[in-house]
């Protein structure tokens, strides 16, 4: 092949050189852009590598990545090839498109881009997003995935992800965001996400706002899909809980009066809860657990291979850093992703839950186009003060303005102009300091990449 791409870093320049409407401004994508035809051609010239694999698909506005992982940590007991396809990545692009807990390597994202470049149509180009999303059903077809975990990007109706015909539909918790893009009102995204339910394919729902929970039922029962509603079928609560982990019970409620004896130790032993050590902390990990359990109790009913797979033990191998990631100690750091508002307002339970008596001090960076203002004011009261920066990301906030707004809301902050500077000066800080890292993942992941780098004994993805 002509000009054929031998690098990692070739192969990502030619990725990204297509245009990302994530990076771009709602009044400069065109109308035609949200489509799903030139995804369904390229993956045409393919091959349709989509009919390869089983697909569950998974939508929402928070907790999907987490959802992702669980379901995926929760399959790969069955011994079957289990694929998963999330996005942003924390550190390295070759997160995105993992098989049983192992990235894509270099050499297999060159090829395959390689592969990919000439049944690209120059004259109508696709997105990056759909540059990546056919790369990654490319690379489960050659690998023989049996079942993929696909995450959708923004949206759900027109993303995509949203040409696989899954075995299973599962929708996250929703809430306003992207929503210059998807709508400004929570039944308009919902409308949005809903579009991944398929006609007669069962759909998981996680805990919703009524009246995103009312659009979603009526798409569900147009399509004739099976409605699984965590909330009003299932109960959970976390029996023990640290900063690193919990233990939650997880029940059907038509087993209630089973479960109360259970929690008062009775003499019932024929029936008890399922119990899932999951190493992710926080109360909405609890919920998103549910959801994972949930969905992969019925994937197992409607798949035989998977009737002996070990759901429980495998979520609790979940692996999904920067959710409440305690990474390092004296100064001790959190890394938390959360990047609007009601995942701020987790985070903050979260954080007071366990250190609401310690001195707090917010690292804080966001995109320019997030809700900046409001994130900072509810952290604002529960922190000492704010250290604030910006993360490699071209739609980055400036650190200048992020500290005004800080001073705005009474909190002194100290203005970094990278993460390299704002990680040395919470380093500095006293011992018995808590420092959270949040506003957005590129932040928090930039700041575990630079830990990384001191420390190679981190945990990271194989």
């Amino acid at each position: 092949m002509k000009n054929e791409i031998l690098t990692i870093d070739d192969a990502l320049d030619f990725i990204y050189g297509f245009v990302d409407y994530s990076l771009t401004h709602a009044r400069n994508v065109p109308a035609n852009a949200f489509s799903l035809d030139k995804m369904e051609k390229l993956l045409s010239r393919l091959g349709n590598p989509q009919e390869s694999f089983t697909a569950v698909h998974v939508a929402g506005t928070k907790g999907k990545g987490s959802v992702c992982a669980m379901l995926a940590a929760g399959l790969q007991p069955s011994g079957l090839k289990i694929g998963l396809y999330t996005s942003p990545h924390l550190i390295r692009f070759n997160e995105r498109i993992q098989i049983n807990g192992s990235m894509i390597t270099d050499p297999e994202l060159i090829a395959l881009v390689n592969q990919i470049r000439p049944q690209i149509d120059n004259s109508d180009p696709p997105s990056s997003f759909e540059v990546m999303t056919a790369i990654a059903f490319e690379f489960f077809r050659q690998m023989q995935v049996d079942y993929a975990v696909i995450e959708t990007g923004m949206g759900g109706r027109l993303d995509s992800t949203n040409v696989v015909k899954p075995l299973l539909s599962v929708i996250t918790p929703i809430s306003l965001d992207h929503t210059q893009f998807l709508g400004n009102s929570i039944p308009l995204i919902a409308k949005e996400k809903g579009g991944i339910i398929k006609s007669d394919v069962p759909v998981v729902v996680a805990a919703q706002p009524e009246e995103a929970r009312t659009v979603l039922k009526q798409i569900a029962d147009e399509r004739n899909a099976e409605w699984i509603d965590t909330v009003e079928q299932y109960g959970w609560i976390p029996l023990t809980d640290t900063p690193f982990s919990q233990k939650i019970a997880i029940w059907e409620k038509s087993n209630q009066n089973g479960m109360a004896q259970w929690l008062e130790g009775g003499t019932n032993n024929a029936w008890s809860p399922a119990i899932v050590d999951l190493p992710l902390a926080g109360f909405h990990q609890t919920m998103n657990a549910a959801t994972a359990y949930v969905a992969l109790t019925r994937i197992c009913e409607l798949e035989g291979n998977l009737a002996n797979c070990d759901i429980i033990n495998g979520l609790g191998e979940t692996f999904w850093p920067c959710r409440f990631e305690i990474i390092h100690e004296n100064p001790l750091i959190v890394l938390d992703g959360a990047h609007n508002m009601d995942s701020m307002r987790k985070m903050i339970l979260t954080m007071n839950r366990y250190y609401g008596t310690r001195k707090i001090v917010c690292l804080f960076g966001a995109s320019s186009d997030k809700k900046c203002d409001e994130m900072i004011g509810e952290i604002a009261p529960f922190v000492e003060s704010f250290v604030v920066t910006r993360s490699i990301h071209p739609r980055s906030a400036d650190p200048e303005e992020l500290g005004a707004i800080v001073s705005s809301h009474g909190r002194h902050a100290v203005i970094c102009e990278s993460l390299e500077i704002a990680l040395e000066t919470v380093l500095n800080l006293s011992e018995d300091t808590v420092v959270v890292a949040t506003g957005s993942l590129f932040v928090a992941g930039g700041i575990r990449t630079l830990l990384m780098q001191q420390n190679q004994s981190l945990r990271y993805f194989k």
